[in-house]
């Protein structure tokens, strides 16, 4: 008896004789009823209970007078401890008999299930809330089992997709609406949800069927969820259209390879046009006195250095840069052609790697210009009177800036000869050109065999 009445226990107890007073109560009830065990003993429900005892009285009534038990009953009063608010409560009234048989009172058991309920609706209300945000979003969302079962779904797939919950949940997600279009992406997919259900992370570009069969290209990830202990219990499955976003970029591409077409185009223009101009000029030379012959002779050559950067633009197919080596072994490939003669006595190469070294489209032409009238000046005037030597270009990228060097094994600058005096074309195009890429350009000694011109540019300056 004691144990059956203990203050202890977590259920609420008490005992009401045939008025319907308090003989007993524990803790746990009195507790509930928001009135220590003092306040209830010798009171009747009536008196400690005056709100509650409209809705337990028929109950304790019927007890009292049929001698049946009423109970697993859920009960909502108003209880002193809550005052304005219903507190719910799960009770079980049974009768207690007297030795001849009558009913003497009331044995109360009762459970308080107001905070139990309020955790359930709040969390009721939590997975509605979570719901609606899932459902608000423009994103797919969906809850897989470990083994790929479908188990949740937001509005947003099925939406577009025309079909409703009831068609895909409880299913394998590869055997959805979705996938199940082509056997390939099924596969592919039951594949990646083995992947994740092992621990790995799953993104790639998928097309999945739609409405009215459709095809949208989704960014499609799914992860695996884990519990306290590490274990994982779900996959998550999300993913956004990326279908205007493919599509777009498919525009920008098709404008660009119009736009490369059209480059492609303009380079082979130009540098057919210039090469014709060259054609004139050594047509118009042949004709022309020694004087004026090697004036065409050194316009042809630079027209012919602007038309090699245009024709190896064209080649490369690249309209942002030039590649330094290749424009330098080809400069010096057409020069050997223009001098042939001269060439069986002077040797001239290039030094620059194939690729690592490139110019700003915007340099390109000025820095052709001044190469050509070094190498050119470098032929013209280093070997007079069948002097025989040789004649390098170099290149080389360091600190930020990009050095060409042209030197020979001539006879050198004369006397007194420096970048003011001198004042021929060839060395006022230098001056011009130089100052135009912001570079700087070293003049050798004058009076010593040999001549290094060095050309020091920055790269990617912007031109004046």
């Amino acid at each position: 008896m004691c144990a059956m009445f203990s203050a202890e226990s977590p259920v609420g107890k008490a005992v009401l004789d045939k008025d319907l007073r308090y003989v007993f109560i524990n803790q746990t009830l009195a507790d509930f009823n928001g009135r220590s065990t003092q306040l209830h003993i010798g009171r009747t429900v009536q008196e400690v209970l005056p709100d509650a005892f409209p809705t337990l009285e028929p109950l304790l009534r019927s007890v009292l007078d049929q001698g049946v038990v009423q109970g697993n009953l859920h009960v909502s009063v108003e209880t002193p401890n809550s005052p304005g608010g219903l507190s719910e409560w799960e009770a079980s009234y049974s009768p207690i008999h007297l030795p001849d048989g009558s009913v003497g009172g009331v044995y109360v058991q009762a459970v308080n299930l107001t905070a139990k309920l309020r955790a359930e609706r709040a969390l009721s209300n939590s997975e509605k809330h979570l719901r609606r945000v899932l459902d608000s979003l423009f994103a797919f969302v969906g809850v897989m089992q470990p083994d790929g079962t479908l188990i949740e779904a937001n509005r947003a797939p099925l939406d577009a997709a025309g079909i409703q919950a009831q068609d895909v949940l409880g299913r394998p997600f590869w055997d959805t609406f979705w996938w199940n279009y082509s056997t390939d992406i099924q596969d592919w997919l039951r594949n990646a949800i083995n992947r994740v259900a092992q621990g790995q992370v799953v993104r790639e570009d998928v097309t999945v069927r739609m409405v009215g069969d459709t095809r949208m290209t989704l960014d499609f990830m799914l992860v695996p969820m884990r519990d306290d202990q590490d274990v994982i219990t779900h996959l998550i499955a999300s993913a956004i259209d990326i279908s205007d976003r493919l599509a777009d970029q498919h525009r920008i591409e098709a404008a660009l390879r119009e736009r490369t077409v059209l480059l492609q185009e303009v380079h082979h223009r130009v540098k057919n046009n210039l090469q014709i101009i060259a054609s004139l000029l050594r047509l118009q030379s042949r004709t022309a006195v020694p004087e004026v012959q090697q004036a065409l002779q050194d316009s042809q050559n630079r027209v012919m250095a602007m038309s090699l950067t245009h024709q190896l633009l064209y080649e490369r197919n690249d309209y942002s840069s030039l590649e330094l080596g290749p424009y330098l072994k080809r400069l010096v490939g057409s020069l050997r052609d223009a001098h042939g003669d001269l060439l069986r006595r002077v040797q001239m190469r290039a030094e620059a790697p194939d690729s690592g070294i490139s110019i700003d489209l915007q340099q390109a032409v000025p820095v052709a210009l001044v190469v050509n009238e070094l190498l050119t000046n470098a032929l013209k005037h280093g070997f007079p009177a069948g002097r025989a030597g040789e004649v390098v270009v170099s290149a080389r990228e360091d600190a930020g800036q990009i050095t060409i060097t042209v030197s020979d094994t001539g006879v050198g600058l004369p006397d007194g000869a420096s970048q003011g005096t001198i004042s021929s074309l060839g060395f006022s195009l230098i001056g011009l050109l130089t100052e135009q890429l912001q570079a700087t350009i070293q003049w050798p000694p004058s009076g010593a065999p040999g001549a290094t011109f060095t050309l020091q540019l920055p790269l990617r300056a912007p031109l004046r």
